[in-house]
């Protein structure tokens, strides 16, 4: 089932290819859940925000303990902004 929701955390590299590149990154919240951003125009510009705090909005999907966001919309916050 998919929702459309916002969550807020870190954005972190998730894979590289065998060069070392980035392929793909994820979103940590606060409470330690991790969600995978799918591949999407949106989604490929967070690697340009790597460890920084952003609110994303998207699509969510949970399979088990598999957690996926497909990111339609993203505010990155700037360093000491409430939260």
């Amino acid at each position: 089932m998919e929702t459309l929701t916002s969550i807020k955390g870190i954005i972190i590299p998730a894979s590289w290819d065998t060069n070392g590149n980035i392929l793909s990154t994820a979103i940590v919240t606060f409470n330690e859940d991790v969600f995978a951003v799918t591949d999407s125009d949106c989604g490929r510009s967070l690697t340009h925000h790597l460890r920084e705090t952003a609110t994303m909005t998207g699509w969510v999907r949970v399979h088990g303990s598999s957690k996926h966001i497909h990111v339609q919309s993203f505010h990155i916050h700037d360093p000491g902004e409430p939260a």
